[in-house]
This record gives structure tokens, sequence and C-alpha cells, in this order.
């Protein structure tokens, strides 16, 4: 036994002892995933946008930006690499608004427009509306199944405001000419004491113009969509938009107002068959949205106007290319770059 034991504690001696493998592995260098950016001015941004450097605004992610002394709208642009009409429309800033120190301003990640989702729209009219790609809008922001709530708000990538400062459109035409009023002699007394002379205010030239004959009007409760319709709550659509008749047709038994859809500029308004449109006018409302009323019976506006939203611009006819009296409508066209939309989209 004794012999037995020397034996075993030699061979110990001389056979390196048992490590298990785990053991002999190196330690693996743990790097954290940074949380902070550094960009080229030395700022430090955080690279989820999603917290209160701000709190979410949308689906999609947007930062929530806390102005600061020396800042500016177009340097924000240049740090977070997006345009400064896209801050300015995201915050409803005009171009003659500053932002101060401490302001809060809602930064998206992409170019573009925020659009809250009213009730009955969908994920396609909304597309439809601004004439972006379904699938942009849904990769842009999340969505699955084209599933979207009222209230909520999306990111529309590449998207302008619907409704923007009209256009200004020069005119070369002459300053009203004012008459003088004229003054009558009238007859003097026996003591040859004069009396006061008798202003006889101006008649106004006789015109054929149905202008002259125009109310100074304005909708009494004009609708709250992105355009507001443009006739009175009486009349009823007597025709939908539809491949080959890309418009909305509106009655009103007899007649009656047409009114803007929305501020803007006037840029036709033509007596005449106009191709089936009969008097027609035409007003770009800016960032490529023009409205048309076609088949008016009386034009109160012209060319180079400004009109209001809800100003009422001619009367309910049935010129052009309309069936008899029954004719009596407005041809109601909406075009946003060009391309004809369904105006449904826009006046409810």
């Amino acid at each position: 036994m004794r012999l037995i034991c020397i034996v075993v504690f030699f061979a110990g001696s001389l056979i390196p002892p048992y490590v298990p493998k785990a053991a002999l592995a190196s330690d693996e260098v743990s790097i954290a995933s940074p949380q902070f950016l550094l960009v080229e001015e030395g700022f430090i941004m955080k690279s989820a946008s999603l917290t209160r450097q701000g709190s979410r605004r949308a689906y999609a992610e947007g930062i929530i930006h806390t102005v600061k002394e020396g800042e500016s709208l177009e340097g924000l642009a240049s740090r977070y690499g997006i345009e400064a009409n896209t801050i300015r429309w995201a915050n409803k800033l005009g171009n003659s608004d500053v932002i101060s120190p401490n302001d809060e301003l809602l930064v998206l990640p992409v170019d573009g427009v925020l659009h809250a989702v009213s009730r009955g729209q969908t994920l396609i009219g909304i597309s439809e509306l601004y004439g972006v790609d379904q699938k942009v809008i849904e990769d842009q922001n999340n969505i699955k199944g084209s599933f979207i709530l009222a209230g909520q708000e999306l990111i529309i990538p590449g998207a302008k405001p619907i409704v923007g400062t009209p256009v200004l459109v020069a005119t070369a035409e002459p300053p009203p000419v004012v008459e003088k009023p004229t003054v009558k002699p009238e007859p003097q007394t026996a003591d040859d004491d004069p009396l006061p002379p008798v202003v006889t205010p101006p008649t106004p030239p006789p015109s054929g113009s149905d202008r002259d004959k125009a109310p100074a009007k304005y909708t009494p409760t004009p609708t709250s969509g992105v355009l507001q319709k443009p006739c009175s709550d009486a009349c009823f659509i007597t025709q939908y938009y539809r491949a080959g008749h890309y418009a909305l047709d509106m009655q009103e038994r007899g007649g009656g107002p047409i009114y803007a859809a929305e501020a803007g500029t006037v840029i036709r308004a033509e007596y005449g068959w106009n191709g089936g449109f009969g008097n027609v006018i035409e007003v770009d409302h800016g960032n490529d949205l023009i409205t048309l009323y076609a088949h008016n019976k009386e034009l109160y506006v012209e060319e180079g106007d400004i009109v209001k939203r809800g100003q009422m611009m001619s009367w309910m006819g049935h010129t052009g290319l309309v069936y008899g009296a029954t004719g009596i409508h407005i041809h109601f066209e909406v075009r946003l770059k060009g391309v004809k939309k369904n105006p449904l989209l826009y006046i409810q």
C-alpha cells in the first residue's frame, strides 16, 4: 500500500493538473453601444430620437428641440439634415416668424409635413390628398395593415402643406377713374343773395358687367375641411368623381352663390365657351394647388384678384356644355401638381 501511494504521488507530480477549457478562455471585452452621437458642431445628440429632447409627436420618430440662445431655423435644419421649411410647416411658422430661446420645435426626421388624421380618412385617401405613394407613408410611420386612427399624426415624406400663401399676380390695369362731383347752379333770390351750392353725387358709369351686381358676401358657415365646400348647404352632389369625370358636380335648385374653397389668387376668370366649362374661374392657393369652378352664370371676380376662404366669386349657372335648365350646377375640380384629385378628399 505504501508502495502504491508513492507511485501515485510520483506520477501526479509529473502530469499537469486538469484545467477546464472555459477557465483557459480569455475574458471578452464588452463594448457598450454608444448612447450619444457627436456631430460636427460639437453638440451631443441622443441616438434615440424618442426621448425628452423630445416627447413623441408621431408614430414615426420625431424630436422636440428646445431652442437655445443664438440658434436659428437654418442652423437647426442643417444640424438635423432637413429643410428649414419642414420645421416651419411642422410648427405652423410663417416666413416672417422668429424663434426665441426655450421655444420647443418639432423636428421631423425627413422633409415633409405632419398630417393629423381626421375621422373617416383612410390611408389611400391621405396618399391621394398629398400625391405621395401609400407605401412610402406606411414605411415612414411603421404602419401595418393600413390601419390608422382618427387623431393620429402621420409624417408625409416629401409633401408640402395642402394650402400655402396665395400667389400674388401682378396686373397692369390702370387705377379706376373717380369722377368729380358736379355743381348745379341754382337760381338766385330776389335780393340777389346766392344760395349755397347743391352738390350732386356722381352717378356710376353705366355698365353691363355682372361684376357690378355682385353683393359683397361670404358664406355664413364655412366648412372645416382642407377646402371649403364651394356652394351653400342647400346644394347637393349630382355627379361624383369617377373615370372620365374628374370633378364633383353640385347643384342648388334654381342656382345659388359660388364661394372660394380657400384663400388664393384668381388666375383665370373668363366668359365664353372655354372648352365646355362655360364661364369659368380658377384660383391658385399656393403649393401647386388649384381649384376650378365651371358653368357659372355670372362672375364677380377678375384675374389677379385676391380672394379669401368663403368669399363669393360667382353665381351658379349652366353655361358651356350642360343639358337644359336642369343642368344648373357647379363643376368643381381640385388639381394638385397638375393632377386632378377627388374633391371629396378635400372638402370632407
